[in-house]
């Protein structure tokens, strides 16, 4: 992950995937075809830890504001920076087996925040709760990108500033 989080996807050559693992590039292909499933495999890694960690602080705190669950997974992926890079930013429009696969998982990160949703707003209807859950799920994206990225929004209000926004909005929408 680190190597592809230095720098864009088609420059990284399994020989150096296979030196930083610790293999040889035959170890490599033996495992995976190619440098595409090697990048698919872990963007998977990374979809699954991302998905368990958001069930954990949902199930850890339930009646934590949803705003500073948004906010801990951000500071969670800057615990994973190079993992979490490649997922959010360099990944994104690789080939369409990596597309798939992110389609999939903002599928599954949008049927937790609706359960959540649905369980903190029993009376709210599933369409509802549906609209919310996916907002949610692109404001963790969107936030994510940058605050990985330190993109010129996050640059003029600064970490603690951009979390506390991102948490007012995350709470306006799960306000239902």
């Amino acid at each position: 992950m680190v190597l592809c989080a230095a720098r864009p996807i088609e420059q990284v050559t399994v020989a150096e995937i296979a030196a930083a693992a610790g293999m040889t590039p035959a170890a490599v292909y033996y495992h995976y075809r190619s440098k595409d499933e090697v990048l698919l495999a872990a963007v998977r890694r990374f979809a699954r830890a991302l998905t368990t960690r958001l069930c954990d602080e949902l199930d850890r705190s339930p009646d934590v504001p949803i705003g500073d669950v948004l906010d801990a997974m951000l500071h969670w992926c800057s615990h994973r920076r190079d993992a979490a890079l490649v997922y959010f930013v360099r990944s994104p429009g690789w080939n369409s087996a990596v597309e798939a696969l992110r389609g999939a998982h903002r599928a599954e990160v949008v049927i937790v925040l609706e359960a959540e949703l649905a369980r903190r707003h029993g009376k709210s209807s599933p369409a509802r709760c549906g609209v919310a859950a996916t907002a949610l799920s692109s404001l963790l994206e969107v936030a994510a990108v940058a605050w990985l990225t330190e993109d010129a929004v996050l640059a003029d209000l600064g970490r603690r500033r951009f979390g506390a926004e991102v948490r007012a909005i995350a709470e306006d929408i799960g306000a239902l």
